[in-house]
């Protein structure tokens, strides 16, 4: 005769048998943010092998999502729509006043530095010679939240005497290729963008009918931030991903294809950065 527990067994092992293995619990999906002037096709394509480097790394999915305007970003960190997330000095600037951002990497551009300097540039065969000559001209900006694309050259026009919308007829063109074709058709005076991106720009666009007139102070370059209140384990794991790319041959062909953004590689963010930023705004009459 059976023992009693021998009994229940054959009774319960057929249904245990039955049951599916139980399955590990699949881990969330981070949301990676980029604010970029560039068409959300564009930045899908360009980031797409970041997420995915990162995804490996963390052993999590890595989401690309792409807010239309500083706004929209702000609101998408704020219902923590979005962990993470790549934007300009002076977007992250204005969030991390907000209480909504801390800094995470610093991009160190293709020139090997954390900042770069805007350049003003006109026709060759305009009447502009220097900043002075602005004075009642209209001059091409790329976007009015831009660390390079605005808020460096607007700072710089300050220093020299020429008040933005008041001396200075603004225009925004929020492409880069927009600003360069509106000088070369006369359609505006003058424009204004990042050096590092005007020098990329020559690659697409026959520039030898411009002259560079001006060179703003130093910004800093755009960063990786994270949204306050994530896992500070979290955030360091991302942070060490990141900044270890160079080290390994997927993260070195990653950060290869990245050049095209100006970025050659990631570096720790030092909060002392935000006093260049600070000092730009208050030059720039915006703080």
């Amino acid at each position: 005769m059976r023992s009693p527990c021998r009994r229940w067994l054959a009774w319960v092992l057929p249904f245990l048998i039955g049951l599916p293995a139980a399955r590990a619990e699949t881990p969330s999906t981070l949301h990676f943010g980029i604010l970029s002037i560039a068409p959300p096709s564009r930045i899908h394509r360009n980031w797409q092998p970041f997420a995915d480097y990162l995804a490996a790394e963390l052993g999590r999915p890595v989401s690309i999502v792409v807010p239309r305007g500083f706004g929209k970003l702000h609101d998408a960190v704020e219902a923590g729509e979005v962990d993470f997330f790549y934007a300009n000095s002076f977007v992250f600037y204005r969030l991390k006043q907000d209480g909504k951002a801390i800094g995470v990497a610093q991009m160190q551009n293709i020139d090997g530095q954390v900042t770069s300097r805007s350049e003003i540039f006109v026709r060759q065969d305009s009447d502009i010679d220097d900043i002075a000559d602005l004075k009642g001209r209209t001059l091409a900006f790329v976007s009015p939240l831009g660390a390079g694309g605005y808020l460096a050259p607007r700072a710089y026009l300050e220093q020299a005497g020429l008040e933005t919308g008041k001396d200075v007829q603004p225009v925004f063109t929020r492409n880069l290729s927009n600003s360069i074709h509106q000088v070369l058709l006369g359609d505006v005076d003058a424009a204004t963008m990042c050096g590092v991106n005007f020098k990329l720009m020559r690659r697409k666009v026959d520039t030898r009918e411009l002259k560079v007139i001006g060179y703003t102070d130093p910004y800093p370059e755009n960063l990786v931030a994270a949204r306050s209140g994530l896992d500070p384990e979290l955030v360091e794991r991302f942070r060490q991903a990141v900044l270890a790319m160079p080290e390994t041959a997927r993260g070195r062909t990653v950060l290869a294809q990245m050049q095209r953004m100006k970025i050659q590689r990631f570096l720790p963010y030092d909060p002392a950065i935000e006093d260049i930023t600070r000092k730009l705004l208050k030059q720039s009459g915006l703080e």
